[in-house]
């Protein structure tokens, strides 16, 4: 999700001056439009600031396996103990390990306990920004030792505030020198739970039995209770926030994450599969190092548990860093997507399909699109994809999945033809938003078009700073880029914000879908605008008519229809007592429902909830036509209503 800038804006633009609009009258027409795409409104996931690690997967531990680290603010291949640290007198520190836990888990922690030592003893981690502790959900702890001993380790939640002991389960463990022993999970559950996350999980010893000898762990592992209980899996809480956003599709992997920073470290699909004890992660490219816990078919299991249509992301041969893979050398990494490419869709009589029935997931999944690489426009890419990189790619899966939609991340596609699109992607101010509402009308009808990545970044005119928290003006400024898209959704396939989860202690600087802690979620603007605008969406476009032509500012419109039943979007921005009169053309009922999304103010904001919560709020009422119109008046100056006859 590099952030693309068309242009060069103005230094700081003052906040935009309410408009006092002219009553209006809107006739929306009762058929006669064009088939609207199915997968409008969708969502880009990549692992960026903790939205994997540390977000939607489950896994609660920070730094489990001691596979990489971040170093100042990039990520590393040094091995420390960070986010771990001791419990009475012993000392931690990072080894390679002899023998490894596993190929791919090469390092470990090494407790050294002094002579002499009684009492208890060990070491906490501190989470992901703490814990979320809840007596009402299952946890569990699992873990690999190495050296002699016979005894209990005792496992729990401690709140740092209170001291108190939220938790506590005593496992026993029989392990030995120059060889590893794997506890498995133990499933728990808090004595209490906790209004707050400063919380840490602690493994107790009996230091008596180590005093003056060492032992070693790897691979320490904690899950709370997962979406739909699925092994390895993902977080309940992000799970329902995102299947509260509405979305009908998923890009995934990526994005940047999936190029990599450099040769050889682009995001290995063939890596993130299997036993967590055989996948080694991956230098991300958002900060820190990533487990690949969180793997492809995880992401796939929640994408089908989700109702979600995959556009699968392809690694294309480009890294962020500007790194191409060469014409000669491109063939391995084809042939590598192509196993992918059977490894999910294949059925048990082939290869890779095999391999992943004998993974648990017998049945093919099933994807229709594929992006070929991604905003290859930037780095340096745009001449090698147009030259071989987009083509090589295209030819070998068209011969394959002769019907798959491929997409070109630039404009127009090196390979043009039925079932090829291209993806665009926005990062704007607010006032370049705006004039987007009408930047697909006169588009080529023949060329499909995905917005894969949207964000309004910048308030007003404005080209910095960028905002941590979009405001409700903001988020209608996308809204209004939505609805010129809804207009035109017989082209324009599908939209997605970037990005749709940030951990927000990690990047409260940026914008995002959704930001969550530990223990709490915090919904944005544009997420509600999100929301409302899939839930109420007709299947086909219809009509509307102004008095004024084109219409004029401050209210912008879309209006779709599912048999009898029409949706009309309205977006008061920055308009003072705004008033549209509504015809419905055609046969249809005398009362409307309106959805009214609203804010208190233009520059109103959602925080989370222990910061003073949500401003936005949506609000049902009914409307009766007078006069042959439906006359709906705007309280605020930014504000959504939705007629619904």
């Amino acid at each position: 999700m590099t952030k693309l800038i068309s242009y060069l804006f103005a230094a700081v633009a003052l906040p935009l001056v309410l408009v006092t609009a002219q009553r209006q009258t809107l006739t929306v027409a009762a058929s006669g439009g064009n088939t609207s795409s199915p997968l409008l409104y969708g969502t880009l996931y990549e692992d960026i600031y903790h939205s994997g690690d540390g977000g939607l997967y489950a896994e609660l531990i920070r730094n489990r396996a001691f596979q990489g680290s971040s170093q100042n603010g990039r990520a590393s291949l040094v091995r420390t103990t960070d986010f771990w640290h001791p419990i009475g007198n012993v000392q931690l520190l990072v080894e390679k390990s002899s023998p490894p836990l596993s190929s791919s888990l090469t390092y470990d922690m090494r407790i050294n306990v002094p002579a002499g030592t009684t009492g208890q003893i060990g070491f906490y981690n501190e989470g992901f920004w703490g814990f979320h502790v809840d007596a009402s959900k299952r946890y569990a702890a699992s873990f690999s030792i190495k050296g002699a001993y016979n005894g209990s380790v005792t496992v729990g939640f401690r709140n740092t505030i209170s001291n108190t002991q939220l938790s506590s389960i005593s496992i026993p463990v029989r392990s030995v020198d120059g060889s590893w022993t794997s506890v498995s999970p133990t499933v728990f559950q808090p004595i209490t739970s906790s209004s707050n996350s400063n919380n840490t999980f602690t493994y107790l010893f009996d230091g008596s039995l180590l005093a003056g000898k060492s032992i070693q762990v790897n691979l320490l592992s904690l899950f709370k209770q997962t979406y739909n209980n699925r092994h390895n899996g993902v977080r309940e809480d992000l799970a329902a926030s995102f299947n509260g956003l509405k979305s009908t599709w998923v890009r995934l992997p990526g994005g940047n994450n999936m190029q990599g920073l450099s040769l050889g470290n682009e995001w290995h699909w063939d890596f993130t599969y299997g036993d967590l004890t055989s996948r080694p992660g991956h230098l991300g490219v958002w900060g820190d190092y990533q487990t690949n816990g969180f793997g492809i078919l995880e992401m796939m299991q929640w994408a089908t548990d989700s109702q979600q249509t995959v556009i699968l992301g392809m690694f294309a041969g480009l890294h962020i860093g500007g790194a191409l893979v060469s014409q000669a050398n491109l063939g391995g990494y084809i042939d590598s997507s192509m196993n992918y490419l059977e490894f999910l869709m294949g059925d048990s009589s082939t290869t890779w399909g095999a391999r992943r029935a004998s993974l648990g997931f017998p049945t093919p999944f099933k994807i229709d699109h594929i992006e070929i690489g991604n905003e290859d426009y930037l780095n340096g890419g745009a001449d090698s994809y147009y030259a071989y990189r987009f083509q090589s790619f295209y030819n070998r899966i068209r011969a394959t999945y002769p019907g798959m939609t491929l997409i070109s991340t630039m404009v127009p596609p090196p390979v043009a033809g039925p079932n090829t699109w291209v993806d665009l992607h926005f990062y704007y101010n607010q006032d370049t938003f705006v004039a987007l509402y009408d930047r697909f009308d006169n588009a080529n009808r023949s060329l499909p078009i995905i917005v894969g990545e949207y964000a309004c970044i910048y308030e007003f005119s404005n080209g910095s700073p960028e905002i941590g928290a979009q405001t409700m003006g903001m988020a209608l400024a996308e809204g209004i880029m939505l609805l010129g898209a809804e207009r035109n959704s017989d082209i324009v396939k599908g939209t997605a914000y970037g990005a749709m989860i940030k951990e927000y202690n990690e990047e409260p600087g940026t914008v995002a879908v959704i930001k969550h802690t530990a223990s709490q979620i915090l919904h944005s603007t544009s997420y509600y605008i999100q929301q409302t605008f899939s839930q109420y969406k007709g299947e086909e476009t219809v009509a509307v008519t102004t008095q004024y032509g084109e219409g004029i500012g401050p209210v912008y419109w879309s209006a779709t229809r599912t048999g009898a039943t029409r949706y009309l979007k309205l977006i008061n921005y920055y308009g003072s007592g705004s008033v549209v009169d509504v015809v419905l053309q055609g046969n249809h009922l005398s009362t409307a429902q309106v959805i009214t999304l609203t804010a208190p103010d233009c520059s109103s904001t959602n925080k989370l909830p222990q910061l003073g919560g949500e401003s936005t709020t949506i609000a049902s009422s009914t409307l009766t036509e007078s006069n042959g119109r439906f006359t709906v008046a705007f309280q605020n100056p930014c504000e959504v209503k939705i007629l619904i006859a």
